[in-house]
């Protein structure tokens, strides 16, 4: 056994052993996505054994076990994919099994059944309104014609109401247990992204602190490209928090409050997907100066102390970034770090003035690409004071 296979092997331990103790610690904690997905264990256990008793009472032995089957597939992540599920499944199920009754009744099983069941059963499968579910209509066809039961009438009455059992005993335990409402999973998701993209602009800070150190480029590149992919998790939980309330029984208790957030996280999210693109506007700007050829400014047209000082903006934003996230509800701070921002915007614009009236800075790009920088940076500050995008005189 080499070493680098044990190697590996004990990487892979020591990670699955995290993952572990992670779920173990989340349990501890009060509305945590491990204690949801454990009641949510729990509550499609329940709704199988519910529906097990009912259809035990109500049908033929036979087609009882497609009753539990349906109800753990019910209990869903929402109030609302629970019932609309539960439509759609039972609209499915219905369909195909009155699609291969009748074919079947006529026909039987053979080769020709299936050439007159499966095209029509994939047609109703691709209607939008059945979503997910419409796989439902061929598999459940095919799988009465391969049965022999096309042709029994009780069967197929016995298979539909075992599968409506089914999807009301999930929808009513998921309705009434506990029903999932991600409150918290936006605050999450926009926190994640915050600090993401402080962090971007913090690496920023300290390659230009010392002088136009471009060496971190393609880093940035990278930190740039994996924004998109928090700002895509972050409008995911938005949306998932917002369909969460819908059908909800806990909802209703806190409706103001939550149309409210509804508000707030929707300008929250406009705000930093305007924060993504102006970051990603900075990161290209500099990105093409570390690549400049001979036609463009190099970094030796440009000013050190505009540098440094830029780092320090950087700073103050990055700052001024996770104090809005994390402090939204301490405006003084954010004014504070605002405030700052702003003088040091102004420092920096009126510096670049002076040196480009002096002469000091001889390329011409130089100056746009210097604009350029300041203008993305205070756009970021005007998006986190809440007002419309504004550049400084340049």
């Amino acid at each position: 056994m080499s070493a680098r296979w044990l190697g590996h092997l004990r990487q892979t331990v020591r990670h699955e052993l995290g993952y572990i103790r992670t779920q173990l610690r989340g349990l501890g904690r009060p509305g945590s996505q491990q204690r949801l997905q454990v009641r949510q264990v729990a509550k499609a256990t329940l709704a199988a054994v519910l529906a097990w008793f009912l259809a035990d009472r109500l049908l033929p032995r036979e087609s009882i076990w497609f009753a539990p089957a349906t109800a753990v597939i019910m209990v869903h992540a929402t109030v609302y994919q629970t019932l609309t599920n539960g439509l759609r499944r039972v609209s499915a199920v219905a369909a195909g099994v009155i699609l291969a009754g009748s074919i079947g009744h006529l026909l039987g099983l053979s080769a020709l059944s299936l050439i007159l069941v499966i095209p029509p059963a994939l047609v109703a499968a691709r209607w939008h309104r059945m979503g997910r579910h419409g796989t439902d209509v061929a598999t459940t066809a095919v799988l009465m014609l391969s049965f022999g039961a096309a042709s029994q009438e009780r069967y197929l009455l016995a298979y539909i109401i075992a599968t409506a059992v089914g999807a009301l005993c999930g929808a009513v335990v998921n309705t009434v247990l506990w029903p999932p409402l991600y409150r918290e999973r936006p605050d999450l998701a926009f926190r994640r992204l915050a600090k993401h993209q402080a962090d971007l602009l913090r690496d920023m800070a300290e390659s230009l602190r010392e002088g136009w150190d471009l060496s971190g480029a393609p880093e940035w590149e990278r930190q740039a490209a994996r924004l998109d992919s928090r700002l895509a998790e972050a409008r995911t939980a938005v949306a998932d928090s917002a369909e969460s309330r819908r059908y909800n029984l806990r909802h209703y208790q806190l409706r103001r409050l939550r149309r409210q957030a509804d508000r707030d996280h929707a300008a929250l999210l406009r705000t930093m997907t305007g924060i993504g693109v102006h970051l990603h506007a900075i990161v290209h700007a500099l990105t093409h100066l570390e690549r400049a050829g001979t036609s463009q400014p190099a970094p030796s047209d440009l000013s050190d102390a505009y540098a440094r000082d830029y780092a320090d903006l950087l700073d103050l934003i990055a700052d001024l970034l996770t104090s809005h996230i994390h402090h939204g509800d301490d405006p003084e701070r954010v004014r504070e770090l605002l405030s700052q921002a702003d003088t040091q915007a102004t420092r920096i614009h009126e510096r670049m003035t002076s040196e480009i009236q002096a002469g000091e800075v001889d390329h011409p790009a130089g100056w746009a690409i210097s604009g350029s920088l300041l203008t993305d940076a205070h756009r970021i500050m005007a998006l986190l004071a809440g007002e419309p995008e504004a550049a400084p005189g340049l």
